[in-house]
C-alpha cells in the first residue's frame, strides 16, 4: 500500500507566478500608452440648441 502524500501548493510558487502576471501587466500598459495612436481622436463640442422641436 503506497502512502497518500497531501499535496500543498508552495507559497514560493503562488509568488512566483504572482510577480510573473505583474510584470505582463505593467509590461502592456507601458507598451499601450506610448504606442503612437493610428488615428487621433478628435472631441466635438455639442451646443443644444434654444429652439429644439421633437
Amino acid at each position: 500500500m503506497r502512502p497518500t502524500v497531501e499535496r500543498e501548493d508552495d507559497a514560493r510558487s503562488i509568488d512566483l507566478i504572482a510577480v510573473i502576471a505583474l510584470l505582463i501587466v505593467v509590461f502592456g500598459s507601458i507598451c499601450y500608452l506610448t504606442s503612437p495612436s493610428s488615428d487621433q481622436i478628435t472631441t466635438a463640442l455639442i451646443v443644444p440648441s434654444q429652439s429644439v422641436r421633437w
